[in-house]
């Protein structure tokens, strides 16, 4: 069973607290029905352990439902969305610098294992289900963590090495070659500038034609590359952005829901309520009234 310890960083930052400790450990709890963590990546490593509630997770196009001790593993470079499905979310997050597993003399185990879960090319499934080693191995890793007893950082590193064991065993899903891996690292890092223009303007047209020519590659390879790194197409990519940004216009200001929409960057109403109500259950209206917050 996985502690019940509220750690000291509750909300995510892009900074490790401690550059010289490659683990951070978290909490995040009482998030709401609809609460979205938009989809991101990042390098590090990272776990959402569930303590309470659910909720629906698309990593790389990888759909699914996770729940009250089920744990999600975020491979490095990995895009991912989440959305809570209940009221009483709770979830740890464990994020994994996984340079800080380099020893100083290069090794078989830093050859065979640490290397390659580095630079991506291991990667494993996102949703592990009754795993009660995996689970020990996790617990004992918050416990000291939380705890910050002498030697509690001898004590992070070693259950660290114990659960990439256990992944490799248990939950491996592929072992990339180089040459798929440079393939995949290039698209990442053409397509960062695009999701940063996306986030930006997310409020103009914007012409998949136009985002295609920015990154130098033919509308075809875009349309098929945007999928595989984000899980959506372009249309409902920007779409669900735009919902997300009308939620947090909904719930904090009076505007009216026609106003909401377009300054989301929806031409129509209709069609904002539409999507909104598919997205979300019901309408802005309805979902204002459960959310307010001022």
């Amino acid at each position: 069973m996985i502690p019940d310890i509220l750690a000291e960083n509750e909300y995510y930052s892009k900074e490790m607290p401690d550059s010289l400790f490659g683990v951070d450990i978290f909490l995040k709890s009482a998030v709401k029905t609809g609460t979205i963590f938009r989809r991101h990546w990042h390098e590090e490593m990272q776990l959402y352990v569930f303590i309470s509630g659910n909720a629906f997770l698309d990593c790389a196009g990888h759909t699914f439902t996770a729940a009250e001790g089920d744990i999600v593993i975020i491979n490095s470079c990995e895009s991912h969305f989440m959305k809570s499905s209940s009221n009483d979310l709770t979830f740890y997050v464990i994020r994994i610098n996984l340079p800080f597993l380099f020893s100083r003399q290069t090794d078989l185990c830093q050859t065979k294992f640490i290397t390659p879960l580095e630079e991506n090319r291991i990667t494993f499934t996102n949703l592990v289900k009754n795993d009660k080693k995996l689970s020990g191995c996790i617990s004992k890793m918050i416990t000291e963590y939380v705890s910050r007893k002498i030697g509690y950082e001898l004590a992070v590193k070693a259950s660290l090495y114990e659960l990439i064991t256990l992944l490799i065993r248990n939950h491996l899903r592929r072992i990339m070659t180089q040459r798929e891996l440079s393939l995949k690292t290039e698209s990442i890092r053409r397509f960062e500038n695009i999701l940063d223009y996306i986030n930006i303007h997310y409020t103009d047209s914007i012409a998949v034609s136009f985002l295609a020519n920015r990154a130098h590659i033919t509308v075809s390879h875009f349309c098929r590359t945007f999928r595989e790194l984000t899980g959506d197409t372009f249309t409902g990519y920007i779409n669900k952005l735009r919902l997300e940004k009308s939620v947090n216009i909904l719930c904090r200001t009076q505007s009216t829901v026609t106003e909401i929409a377009i300054q989301s960057g929806f031409d129509s109403v209709n069609y904002y309520s539409r999507l909104f109500r598919k997205h979300y259950h019901m309408s802005p209206t309805e979902f204002r009234n459960q959310h307010k917050i001022i």
